[in-house]
């Protein structure tokens, strides 16, 4: 086994190989190791156990693959660990196989009615059954016992209530999780997931406690058989972009994952495995090869880390494209290692995401467009992961829609405002209490805001109005010749705390006539604004009481983006790194000890659902806080040059990484 703690400050070139028990039949471990070492691999993840056991099992409800007639996991990891690759056990404990729950039935998840989840011949198992609290340790034991892993993936882990088709089957109504969560609470568990039960709060508690514990105990159980042994959640982070056929391509799926998994300090080792088939109905076909690159250049710029998962093995596959747009970002990474090592953020804005049962946030993601195509860099972090000593090293925190807040992290928010900060809120951020309960004012008293007094739903034809006084303050709207920004459909209205401390911006339109065409115009005006700044101690705290970003994410039109362009760059006061190129550029800045890294990546050839080889970029002026004169190079050809203190790129073709050399 390798060293402790190998996994900090590794070169995480990931290759998730998920083998088919077909693949086993006839493995030949050392053409697939060096196939792996010509890649340019770092690490690899093999099946290992759960569902099926890859390996010679003794225990009795560990179903064995019927194809282990080729070369051994043993044998497989052998000769990876002879080329200096690190090697992950991928397991699964989500399922057990139907011969299995026949000897066992309380093992399963269960429905609000009492029936299982069976996705062919596959039950799913409860976070709290006898499975996941005890058996899944005596097959982690065995299986650590007989091979030299270097980590542990659990795939799916804990409490899943979806299948493969995306049915969603609700909380678990075994008897375990009956009998706990009565003990817990004196009630039931709710049937669906309703926010609108007053119990559905305990219980979303009650499901992140239990699978918390078991993650926890798994940990725990794994250290004590090897404490060099990397675990998923713990010691690293997997994500993962992905595809369905139901869910459109987003450009910057992989760059948020990457970032809001390692942090502004990008102290946390991110594995954002980039999957290369269609969804779970076509596993076998890549997705366009021009995504699927762009996916691993973000997945560089923005966490230092490359990962590809693909079924079966790389030598193989026969789908050989998205290997080709792979290969070119994991050998360039494996050339320039010691560039990305020990880098954290330059970003002075933070976006801080919250806890969603939905898949999309789309609030947060229309922010994510738009600071990335204003080229504002900015970080990415979990509410629950924010300290004040992380706000207090940016200029801008965002807070997207944040509707459920607690009271001790609104007062740590106004404390950073307070201190300084500049707190940006939107939509119902602050309005509801964490049991999911409305609050009759809003938590955060450095948005300048106080009692709600009205939340206007399901809106149609409402705009805001930026009129004359607003022009100097929206210079970006005001030369597009925009007057009018559309709010979405829902606007909250509440009370001013303090109207000496606070500035208002645009007025709302209520609802107008939007047919026919002869009686369109607006008969009513209302003192509603659509942006309030308060000062607040030594900063401020601005608030947009409706969806700006959703919006955006789900229209994308020009003036919503010009709008926040104004918000972003005016009214919040941030720096654009390069405010005259194409918002079709993707621009990180990391600095460590050595060196400041630019990053840029290409997005011209995204149309849509659609992705191509990107249009070339030219004469690319950069202005950030560089000193003009400072040693300067471009690693993927490009050429770069200073010009009258702004650094000019004379080509990107689809990435490249700048490197400015701090003076002795």
């Amino acid at each position: 086994m390798g060293k402790e703690n190998w996994w900090v400050n590794y070169p995480w070139r990931m290759v998730q190989t998920n083998l088919r028990e077909i693949d086993m039949d006839q493995m030949n471990a050392v053409a697939f190791a060096e196939t792996l070492k010509d890649f340019n691999a770092t690490a690899v993840t093999l099946n290992a156990a759960g569902i099926l056991a890859s390996y010679d099992t003794k225990l009795p409800y560990h179903p064995k693959s019927d194809y282990l007639s080729g070369d051994s996991l043993k044998q497989m990891i052998e000769e990876c660990h002879k080329r200096d690759i690190k090697v992950i056990a991928r397991c699964d404990f989500s399922k057990i196989q139907e011969k299995v729950f026949e000897e066992h039935p309380d093992w399963a998840y269960r429905t609000a009615e009492g029936n299982i989840v069976n996705y062919n011949g596959f039950v799913q198992t409860c976070v709290n059954s006898d499975y996941q609290q005890k058996y899944v340790f005596e097959i982690l034991k065995e299986l650590f016992a007989e091979h030299d892993f270097d980590g542990l993936f659990c795939n799916m882990s804990s409490a899943v209530i979806v299948d493969y088709d995306f049915n969603v089957y609700g909380p678990c109504h075994c008897e375990n999780c009956k009998k706990l969560f009565a003990k817990q609470f004196g009630a039931e568990i709710p049937e669906t997931d309703d926010r609108r039960n007053p119990v559905f709060g305990k219980y979303m508690g009650f499901k992140n406690q239990c699978m918390a514990k078991q993650k926890k105990m798994m940990y725990e159980v794994v250290k004590s058989i090897n404490s060099g042994i990397a675990v998923n959640g713990f010691d690293y982070y997997r994500v993962e972009s992905n595809q369905d056929m139901d869910r459109p391509s987003w450009i910057y799926q992989t760059s948020t994952n990457a970032r809001k998994t390692v942090g502004p300090n990008l102290d946390k080792v991110c594995d954002s495995a980039i999957t290369d088939f269609l969804g779970f109905q076509y596993r076998h076909t890549a997705i366009s090869p021009a995504l699927l690159e762009v996916r691993q250049w973000q997945n560089l710029a923005n966490s230092g880390s490359t990962s590809l998962f693909v079924m079966g093995d790389l030598e193989h596959h026969r789908d050989r494209s998205s290997i080709r747009a792979s290969k070119k970002i994991f050998d360039f990474y494996a050339e320039h290692e010691s560039v990305y090592e020990g880098l954290k953020s330059d970003a002075e804005v933070l976006l801080i995401h919250k806890m969603l049962l939905a898949r999309v946030d789309a609030e947060v993601s229309g922010f994510i467009r738009a600071l990335t195509e204003c080229h504002i860099p900015f970080d990415e972090m979990k509410l629950q992961d924010v300290t004040p000593e992380l706000l207090d090293k940016k200029k801008l925190v965002i807070l997207a829609d944040t509707r459920f807040i607690s009271d001790e992290v609104a007062a740590l928010l106004d404390a950073y405002v307070e201190r300084g900060g500049i707190l940006l809120a939107t939509g119902e951020s602050g309005c509801n209490a964490v049991n999911f309960r409305p609050r009759t004012e809003n938590a955060i008293k450095s948005l300048g805001v106080g009692k709600i007094l009205e939340k206007r739903m399901n809106l149609k034809s409402s705009l805001y109005e930026i009129t004359e006084a607003d022009e100097k303050m929206f210079s970006y709207c005001t030369d597009m010749g925009l007057s009018y920004i559309i709010p979405g459909k829902e606007v909250v209205v509440s009370e001013i705390q303090d109207e000496s401390k606070t500035k208002t911006y645009m007025k709302l339109i209520p609802e107008q006539l939007y047919g026919p065409p002869e009686v369109c115009y607006p008969k009513e005006f209302s003192e509603i604004s659509g942006v309030l700044k308060s000062s607040y101690g030594e900063g401020f705290g601005i608030y947009v009481p409706w969806l700006v970003g959703t919006f955006y994410y789900e229209q994308g039109q020009e003036n919503t983006f010009t709008f926040m362009k104004d918000l972003l760059l005016n009214v919040c006061g941030v720096v654009s790194i390069s405010k005259n190129t194409t918002p079709m550029c993707e621009i990180t800045v990391h600095k460590n000890e050595k060196h400041t890294l630019i990053q840029l990546i290409n997005t011209t050839g995204c149309f849509a659902n659609s992705f191509f080889e990107p249009v070339p970029l030219y004469q690319i002026s950069l202005d950030w806080n560089f000193k003009e004169g400072s040693k300067v190079k471009a690693l993927n050809g490009g050429n770069v040059t200073w010009n009258q203190g702004k650094l000019v790129l004379d080509c990107l073709n689809v990435y490249e990484a700048i490197v400015i050399e701090n003076e002795e």
